[in-house]
């Protein structure tokens, strides 16, 4: 394919991506795998949108030295005779066929040299900020990524510092201070460049289905809730982790930015604060089991990372707005809501919330069925129980519209001994209850609110 400056190159859907530890990103299209540096990370983030060769030239050489600029932008090229970039105008044609016609070419012609390389510089560099849509090509998926588009849906409370105490998840609504020099790599990370997990995570992190296909991720365990939360990683920040890793650079040596965005994902952390956070959630643990014994129910609070509900309430919102949530059947004991029931991330989330669960109850649990329901204004949920195969349930505020403070949120009711125990919990927080044997309820919600609630089923791990 000849190739011009004003040529429209897009990535191909569906690479797989492979990072070694030389520093070696293997990109597989279809049979055939292309080898290249880390830069190959970059270019493939810049082409998730169509975007002209000339375009993506500049965009190299603001993020790069010259040196640098030269093999970055041989490693476009690599990328496309390879296959995984393809000419929009060509778009046409079947991948299998462009995939036989980029491999026909000469190795000898390659335009990846520094010659040619140079041949497409322009003298005018400029840096554009090019982002990537979380749904693209019509398809909905799950991703926190590590940059500003994550940060939007944030609830209102973690966006105060004040709740920064170590006791307690960070606030994520600003970024952290921590002083570089204080933070070291999290042990408990754990990278994943293809479509299958790590294989120590393989039983801990199911129903990835609906997960972004775009890599690396990185998962990162909580040392309090001992849950897993997924990041996809900037090129840049995949660079980065991997010279962390290997000890090419220190936590110091990062940029302010880089460095708050990694310790606010707790990439990086304070170990005594990290400590002291695990300390806090055993503590929290024990009174909780305390909780259910003596109230029958007990409230979980800021389960969820703050960045990762922020992907949680943009999933849902659009999963909702494209029709996937149908009205309930049921109009006479659940008015004004839509569901979806048993959906992949949903379950995902069940999966990481079972562990914390098994912290608490006095018997192991197994996730059952899960549920996620947008109540509407003027919605209630009538007097019931549930199933007899549930033993626990546990309703968790994914969202809501507009965020309530704890003293206002719309509030679920429990029946314990003849008595309702009223409780109310803001986005992120949840309650733990045997729902087949306490009639439960929710009142009226007032009109211009919405609430969204992820329900999560239990059943006995030997049942």
């Amino acid at each position: 394919m000849k190739l011009n400056p004003e040529t429209v190159l897009r990535r191909r859907p569906y690479l797989r991506l492979a990072l070694n530890s030389s520093d070696e990103v293997q990109v597989s299209v279809g049979e055939r795998t292309i080898k290249c540096g880390l830069h190959a990370l970059a270019v493939l983030e810049l082409f998730s949108r169509p975007l002209s060769i000339a375009d993506a030239i500049k965009q190299l050489g603001a993020r790069y030295t010259a040196g640098e600029r030269v093999a970055a932008i041989a490693t476009l090229f690599r990328l496309q005779e390879g296959g995984a970039l393809r000419d929009v105008a060509a778009r046409d044609e079947e991948d299998g066929a462009a995939h036989e016609q980029n491999a026909a070419h000469d190795e000898s012609a390659s335009v990846g040299d520094d010659e040619a390389v140079e041949n497409f510089v322009g003298v005018a560099l400029s840096e554009d900020d090019v982002r990537s849509e979380n749904l693209s090509d019509g398809e909905i998926y799950f991703e926190c990524a590590l940059d500003d588009s994550t940060r939007a849906l944030i609830p209102y409370r973690e966006r105060d510092t004040r709740a920064a105490a170590a006791s307690l998840p960070r606030a994520a609504g600003t970024l952290q201070t921590t002083p570089p020099g204080a933070l070291e790599l999290n042990p408990r990370l754990f990278l994943q460049t293809g479509d299958d997990a790590p294989a120590q995570l393989a039983a801990r992190v199911p129903f990835l289905d609906r997960f972004s296909p775009r890599r690396p991720l990185l998962w990162v365990e909580d040392a309090g809730t001992e849950t897993l939360a997924p990041y996809r990683l900037t090129p840049e920040h995949a660079r980065l982790f991997v010279q962390l890793k290997e000890g090419k650079i220190a936590p110091a040596e990062l940029d302010a930015d880089t460095a708050a965005r990694f310790a606010e994902a707790r990439i990086l952390i304070a170990p005594e604060e990290d400590a002291a956070r695990a300390g806090s959630w055993r503590r929290a643990c024990e009174e909780l089991r305390r909780d259910l014994q003596s109230e029958q129910h007990a409230v979980l609070r800021k389960i969820i990372h703050p960045l990762q509900l922020s992907a949680l309430r943009r999933y849902f919102r659009a999963l909702d707005a494209r029709g996937h949530l149908k009205a309930s059947s049921n109009k006479h004991y659940a008015h004004r809501r839509r569901s979806i029931y048993d959906e992949e991330t949903a379950r995902f989330v069940q999966q990481q919330i079972n562990a914390l669960v098994n912290r608490i109850t006095p018997a192991p649990v197994r996730p059952s069925h899960c549920q996620v329901s947008v109540y509407q204004p003027g919605a209630l949920l009538r007097r019931h129980k549930d199933q007899p195969q549930y033993v626990w349930n546990l309703s968790l505020v994914v969202d809501a519209e507009p965020e309530s403070e704890e003293a206002n949120a719309w509030p679920i009711c429990v029946e314990v001994e003849g008595r309702a125990r009223e409780v109310r919990l803001e986005i992120g927080d949840a309650v733990l209850y045997r729902g087949s044997e306490f009639t439960h309820w929710r009142d009226v919600l007032p009109d211009g609110q919405s609430v969204t609630l992820l329900f999560c089923f239990f059943s006995p791990a030997d049942g």
